[in-house]
Protein backbone atom coordinates (compact mmCIF):
# COMPACT_ATOMS: atom_id res chain seq x y z
CA UNK A 1 0.00 0.00 0.00
CA UNK A 2 1.19 3.57 -1.02
CA UNK A 3 1.22 6.70 1.32
CA UNK A 4 -1.57 8.44 -0.57
CA UNK A 5 -3.36 5.26 0.00
CA UNK A 6 -2.91 4.74 3.43
CA UNK A 7 -3.34 8.04 4.18
CA UNK A 8 -7.15 7.68 2.31
CA UNK A 9 -7.52 4.88 4.24
CA UNK A 10 -6.80 6.21 7.74
CA UNK A 11 -9.23 9.52 7.11
CA UNK A 12 -11.73 7.43 5.75
CA UNK A 13 -11.93 5.63 9.33
CA UNK A 14 -11.93 8.21 11.11
CA UNK A 15 -15.17 9.53 9.17
CA UNK A 16 -17.03 5.93 9.97
CA UNK A 17 -15.22 4.65 12.85
CA UNK A 18 -14.28 1.16 11.90
CA UNK A 19 -10.35 -0.36 11.42
CA UNK A 20 -8.40 0.52 8.54
CA UNK A 21 -8.36 -1.70 6.02
CA UNK A 22 -5.72 -4.35 5.47
CA UNK A 23 -3.13 -3.74 2.76
CA UNK A 24 -3.81 -6.34 0.73
CA UNK A 25 -7.47 -5.10 -0.03
CA UNK A 26 -6.29 -1.76 -1.19
CA UNK A 27 -6.92 -2.25 -4.73
CA UNK A 28 -9.05 -1.37 -7.45
CA UNK A 29 -11.36 -3.61 -8.87
CA UNK A 30 -8.95 -4.46 -11.94
CA UNK A 31 -8.39 -7.77 -13.60
CA UNK A 32 -5.16 -7.87 -11.87
CA UNK A 33 -6.79 -7.32 -8.33
CA UNK A 34 -9.81 -9.93 -9.16
CA UNK A 35 -7.26 -12.61 -10.34
CA UNK A 36 -5.35 -12.07 -7.00
CA UNK A 37 -8.12 -12.14 -4.66
CA UNK A 38 -9.53 -15.65 -6.64
CA UNK A 39 -6.02 -16.74 -5.70
CA UNK A 40 -5.79 -15.94 -1.98
CA UNK A 41 -9.54 -17.70 -1.96
CA UNK A 42 -8.41 -20.44 -3.49
CA UNK A 43 -5.86 -20.89 -0.69
CA UNK A 44 -7.92 -20.50 1.91
CA UNK A 45 -10.55 -23.03 -0.30
CA UNK A 46 -8.22 -25.91 0.78
CA UNK A 47 -10.73 -28.92 -0.77
CA UNK A 48 -11.62 -26.93 -3.18
CA UNK A 49 -15.12 -27.21 -3.06
CA UNK A 50 -15.91 -23.46 -4.26
CA UNK A 51 -16.81 -22.49 -0.31
CA UNK A 52 -14.90 -21.63 2.89
CA UNK A 53 -15.89 -23.42 5.67
CA UNK A 54 -14.90 -22.78 9.58
CA UNK A 55 -12.24 -25.23 10.14
CA UNK A 56 -10.81 -23.50 6.22
CA UNK A 57 -11.78 -19.87 7.97
CA UNK A 58 -9.42 -20.73 11.11
CA UNK A 59 -6.03 -20.77 9.35
CA UNK A 60 -6.98 -17.39 8.67
CA UNK A 61 -7.42 -14.98 11.78
CA UNK A 62 -9.07 -12.06 10.22
CA UNK A 63 -11.63 -14.42 8.16
CA UNK A 64 -12.19 -16.24 11.46
CA UNK A 65 -13.55 -12.95 13.35
CA UNK A 66 -15.96 -12.08 11.28
CA UNK A 67 -16.90 -16.12 10.03
CA UNK A 68 -20.20 -15.69 11.45
CA UNK A 69 -21.46 -12.48 10.08
CA UNK A 70 -20.02 -13.47 6.17
CA UNK A 71 -21.99 -16.61 6.74
CA UNK A 72 -25.08 -14.63 5.89
CA UNK A 73 -27.50 -17.91 5.66
CA UNK A 74 -25.82 -19.71 8.69
CA UNK A 75 -25.26 -23.50 6.35
CA UNK A 76 -21.02 -22.73 7.87
CA UNK A 77 -19.94 -22.34 4.48
CA UNK A 78 -19.09 -19.35 3.26
CA UNK A 79 -19.99 -19.29 -0.99
CA UNK A 80 -18.97 -16.62 -3.87
CA UNK A 81 -22.30 -15.05 -3.26
CA UNK A 82 -21.68 -14.49 0.16
CA UNK A 83 -17.82 -13.29 0.07
CA UNK A 84 -17.08 -9.35 -0.08
CA UNK A 85 -17.35 -7.94 -3.97
CA UNK A 86 -15.85 -5.23 -4.98
CA UNK A 87 -17.59 -2.71 -7.02
CA UNK A 88 -15.98 -0.30 -9.65
CA UNK A 89 -15.01 3.27 -8.85
CA UNK A 90 -13.96 2.30 -5.07
CA UNK A 91 -10.36 1.61 -3.75
CA UNK A 92 -9.81 0.27 -0.08
CA UNK A 93 -11.52 -1.50 2.21
CA UNK A 94 -14.12 1.62 3.27
CA UNK A 95 -17.44 3.01 1.22
CA UNK A 96 -16.84 6.48 -0.26
CA UNK A 97 -12.99 6.46 0.85
CA UNK A 98 -11.29 9.73 0.54
CA UNK A 99 -14.69 11.16 -1.47
CA UNK A 100 -16.08 11.82 1.92
CA UNK A 101 -13.30 14.18 3.21
CA UNK A 102 -13.47 16.11 -0.17
CA UNK A 103 -16.83 16.48 -0.29
CA UNK A 104 -16.93 17.82 3.53
CA UNK A 105 -14.20 20.16 2.92
CA UNK A 106 -15.98 22.17 0.68
CA UNK A 107 -13.93 25.33 0.48
CA UNK A 108 -11.05 23.07 -0.89
CA UNK A 109 -8.48 24.65 1.62
CA UNK A 110 -7.12 21.25 2.53
CA UNK A 111 -9.10 20.98 6.28
CA UNK A 112 -12.59 20.72 7.50
CA UNK A 113 -14.25 22.95 10.00
CA UNK A 114 -16.93 22.37 12.30
CA UNK A 115 -19.65 24.15 10.16
CA UNK A 116 -18.21 21.64 7.03
CA UNK A 117 -18.04 18.77 9.28
CA UNK A 118 -22.14 19.36 10.25
CA UNK A 119 -22.31 17.58 6.67
CA UNK A 120 -22.05 14.44 8.31
CA UNK A 121 -23.67 13.25 11.29
CA UNK A 122 -21.14 10.31 12.68
CA UNK A 123 -18.15 13.06 11.98
CA UNK A 124 -19.80 15.88 13.57
CA UNK A 125 -20.73 13.89 16.95
CA UNK A 126 -16.53 12.92 16.84
CA UNK A 127 -15.20 16.53 15.94
CA UNK A 128 -14.22 17.54 18.96
CA UNK A 129 -12.69 15.14 20.10
CA UNK A 130 -11.09 14.79 16.71
CA UNK A 131 -9.38 18.56 16.90
CA UNK A 132 -7.15 17.87 19.55
CA UNK A 133 -5.61 21.47 19.11
CA UNK A 134 -8.72 23.03 19.24
CA UNK A 135 -8.55 25.83 16.45
CA UNK A 136 -12.02 24.61 15.02
CA UNK A 137 -10.12 22.77 12.14
CA UNK A 138 -9.47 18.89 11.57
CA UNK A 139 -6.70 18.03 9.19
CA UNK A 140 -5.09 14.91 8.10
CA UNK A 141 -2.71 14.38 11.22
CA UNK A 142 -5.83 14.46 13.63
CA UNK A 143 -7.70 12.21 11.66
CA UNK A 144 -5.43 9.46 11.11
CA UNK A 145 -4.75 9.92 15.11
CA UNK A 146 -8.69 9.79 15.70
CA UNK A 147 -8.34 6.52 13.23
CA UNK A 148 -6.17 4.57 15.60
CA UNK A 149 -7.35 5.86 18.61
CA UNK A 150 -10.86 4.01 17.12
CA UNK A 151 -8.69 0.87 16.19
CA UNK A 152 -7.22 0.73 19.99
CA UNK A 153 -11.26 1.11 21.34
CA UNK A 154 -12.61 -1.76 19.10
CA UNK A 155 -9.50 -3.56 19.94
CA UNK A 156 -10.29 -2.88 23.52
CA UNK A 157 -13.70 -4.00 23.52
CA UNK A 158 -13.28 -6.74 21.56
CA UNK A 159 -10.96 -8.44 23.96
CA UNK A 160 -13.22 -8.06 27.20
CA UNK A 161 -15.90 -9.54 25.36
CA UNK A 162 -14.14 -12.29 24.20
CA UNK A 163 -13.07 -12.66 28.28
CA UNK A 164 -16.77 -12.21 29.22
CA UNK A 165 -17.52 -15.15 26.76
CA UNK A 166 -14.95 -16.96 28.16
CA UNK A 167 -15.64 -16.47 31.65
CA UNK A 168 -19.63 -17.48 31.12
CA UNK A 169 -18.26 -21.02 29.43
CA UNK A 170 -15.80 -21.66 31.67
CA UNK A 171 -18.61 -23.64 33.86
CA UNK A 172 -15.70 -25.15 36.36
CA UNK A 173 -14.04 -22.03 36.90
CA UNK A 174 -10.71 -23.64 36.46
CA UNK A 175 -9.36 -21.13 33.94
CA UNK A 176 -9.75 -23.59 30.82
CA UNK A 177 -12.38 -24.55 28.21
CA UNK A 178 -12.78 -28.34 27.81
CA UNK A 179 -14.25 -29.12 24.28
CA UNK A 180 -17.66 -29.93 26.49
CA UNK A 181 -17.62 -26.44 27.54
CA UNK A 182 -16.75 -24.87 24.66
CA UNK A 183 -19.47 -26.50 22.85
CA UNK A 184 -21.86 -25.49 25.66
CA UNK A 185 -20.49 -22.15 26.13
CA UNK A 186 -19.00 -20.94 22.98
CA UNK A 187 -20.81 -23.30 19.63
CA UNK A 188 -19.28 -21.30 17.24
CA UNK A 189 -15.69 -21.85 18.23
CA UNK A 190 -16.73 -25.46 18.54
CA UNK A 191 -15.72 -26.84 15.34
CA UNK A 192 -12.40 -24.64 15.72
CA UNK A 193 -11.51 -26.48 18.81
CA UNK A 194 -8.68 -28.80 17.38
CA UNK A 195 -7.23 -26.26 15.42
CA UNK A 196 -6.42 -24.06 18.27
CA UNK A 197 -5.30 -26.21 21.04
CA UNK A 198 -2.18 -26.98 19.78
CA UNK A 199 -0.32 -28.17 22.47
CA UNK A 200 -3.30 -30.86 22.25
CA UNK A 201 -3.69 -31.19 25.72
CA UNK A 202 -7.63 -31.02 25.25
CA UNK A 203 -8.43 -27.36 26.75
CA UNK A 204 -8.63 -23.62 25.76
CA UNK A 205 -7.03 -20.95 27.37
CA UNK A 206 -7.19 -17.41 26.78
CA UNK A 207 -3.90 -17.54 25.49
CA UNK A 208 -4.95 -20.03 22.66
CA UNK A 209 -7.53 -17.47 21.88
CA UNK A 210 -5.34 -14.33 20.80
CA UNK A 211 -5.36 -13.72 17.46
CA UNK A 212 -1.70 -14.58 16.11
CA UNK A 213 1.05 -12.06 15.45
CA UNK A 214 1.45 -11.58 11.92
Amino acid sequence: MNRYTFLTAAIAAALVGVAVAAPQDAMQDSPRGNAERGQRMAKIDTNGDGAIDRAEAAAHPRMAEHFDKMDKNGDGRIDASERPQWKKGRRGGHRGGMGHVLKLDTDGDGRISKVEAAGNERFAARFDATDTNRDGYLVRSELMAAAEALRAEWKAKHTERMQQKFAEADADNDGRLSRAEVETGMPRMAKMFAFMDEDRDGYLTQADLQRPRR
